[in-house]
């Protein structure tokens, strides 16, 4: 009975082994983790029972395990190396070890990733300290040794033309005083704070010639001593790409089904993402996003901050201290984005329609005054080269191109409804406050998004530079 018993046991794993091994040929390794695990239960001492599982798991050795399944296949490993022959040894072990070898390889990525982005990061930091910087520079420079200099020349003329545009409107009384009285108030307002900034008060915060040299000096060292920061960041950030080529090309290639996430090229995506979660004063997300995607402490990042921003600096304490001057648009400049390809391909589109629209005009042009229209393409062309992106909005540049965009229109629809009054004695409300704006916005929309670009990249490169 015994002997019987023992045949049929040979003639069960027999089976189970040619089972698993056609599971293994058809690459069912679902089916040959089930058979394996169903064959371990019935002959626990049987070396290749455990190879198999091993190899089921690991897809015979091409698929990539996290640490904590690792951690179970290890087990499997040890038991099937206690219960191998000598030459089967050998040759498991060589399998194994170079399976744990290719593991290490994608850990490596994984490091060298968070590496990556943990200097993408870094470099959102310092290039926004040097906008900070520079913007408090930019400040000293303008109250210098010698007193407040010019400043704000474009609101000036804006707020002359505002002004104007009322007197003209009170030679010909009529409804448009509704528009004309409250903004040449406004206009007026602006003219007086410019008078007075520049001339009232000239000199009220004038720097002893040692006081300005020495916080001019400091502030410069630096700001030079980021610059370094950040070129230092960039050059790491060539080496570890590379690194991460070097790596990614050492890794099996059905490993990378299993890791897109590391082989994807989105660091500064991700650092992006984090340092607009840091902005957003959410530290509980940002320090779970630190944790995952770097190798960063909040703490650290803080500290940092700290050590550059420094409130009682010198340059930080004449600016809170002596200037009186409300710099509202610091926050915003510090969220600067540069000019992406959207931004280049809508100017392109934006060009075509405003070029497309005047041709439609010349053909149709019986609608339109001709002097009222010639003005009002002056002022608007006026209008969009003088747009103060300084004190205007400029978080970004669809911002700036917007605010510009709807400054011009409104001065040159203006100047449009005066003269078109002037000269007809009268003015349709839908045509002058509907059609007219329209037609403007779409013949000058291509060249006020050129203006802008321009503006908003030359202040981002003064900032950042």
């Amino acid at each position: 009975m015994k002997k019987s018993n023992k045949g049929a046991s040979k003639g069960s794993l027999k089976r189970l082994k040619e089972e698993i091994s056609s599971s293994f040929s058809d690459k069912d390794y679902d089916k040959a983790k089930i058979l394996s695990d169903k064959a371990i239960v019935l002959f626990p001492k049987n070396a290749y029972i455990y190879v198999s599982q091993i190899k089921a798991l690991t897809h015979d050795y091409n698929k990539y395990l996290d640490q904590e399944q690792i951690k179970e296949v290890k087990k499997i490993y040890e038991k099937a190396y206690e219960l191998s022959s000598k030459n089967d040894r050998e040759l498991l072990k060589k399998e194994f070890e170079d399976y744990l070898y290719d593991l290490k390889e994608v850990d490596n990525l994984r490091r060298i990733k968070k590496d990556i982005t943990s200097k993408e990061f870094l470099k959102n930091i310092y290039c926004d300290s040097l906008t900070f910087l520079n913007q408090n520079i930019t400040t000293l420079l303008s109250y210098g040794k010698n007193g407040l200099k010019i400043k704000n020349g474009y609101d000036f003329i804006n707020g002359l033309f505002l002004f104007s545009m009322l007197i003209f409107n009170l030679t010909i009384p009529n409804y448009l005083l509704i528009l004309t009285v409250p903004f040449g108030i406004f206009g007026t307002i602006t003219m007086y704070s410019f008078v007075e900034m520049n001339f009232l008060n000239k000199g009220k915060y004038k720097l002893e010639k040692e006081e300005y040299q020495k916080i001019n000096s400091y502030a410069n060292e630096k700001v030079n001593n980021l610059k370094k920061e950040i070129n230092d960041i960039e050059q790491g950030l060539s080496f570890l790409k590379e690194q991460k080529n070097s790596s990614t090309s050492k890794i099996p290639e059905l490993f990378l089904e299993d890791i897109t996430d590391l082989i994807n090229n989105d660091e500064k995506k991700l650092a992006d993402e984090i340092y607009s979660v840091f902005s957003s004063g959410d530290i509980v997300k940002f320090s779970v996003l630190l944790e995952n995607y770097t190798n960063l402490e909040a703490d650290e990042i803080i500290n940092r901050i700290k050590n550059i921003l420094n409130k009682e600096d010198e340059l930080s304490k004449y600016i809170k201290n002596k200037i009186l001057e409300k710099k509202n648009k610091q926050n915003e400049a510090l969220l600067m984005k540069k000019i992406s390809k959207k931004n280049l391909i809508a100017l392109v589109i934006s060009l075509f329609i405003s070029i497309f629209s005047i041709i439609i005009l010349i053909n149709n042009f019986y609608n339109i005054n001709l002097i009222a229209f010639i003005f009002s393409v002056i002022i608007g062309f006026v209008s969009m080269f003088i747009y103060n992106v300084n004190t205007g909005k400029h978080s970004n540049f669809k911002d700036t191109f917007n605010d510009n965009l709807l400054s011009t229109v409104f001065n040159s629809t203006l100047v449009y409804d005066l003269v078109y009054y002037k000269v007809i004695k009268g003015l349709p409300i839908a045509y002058g406050f509907v059609k007219i704006p329209i037609i403007i916005t779409f013949i000058l929309m291509g060249f006020v998004m050129l203006a802008s670009l321009i503006k908003y990249n030359y202040l981002l490169k003064r900032l950042r530079s």
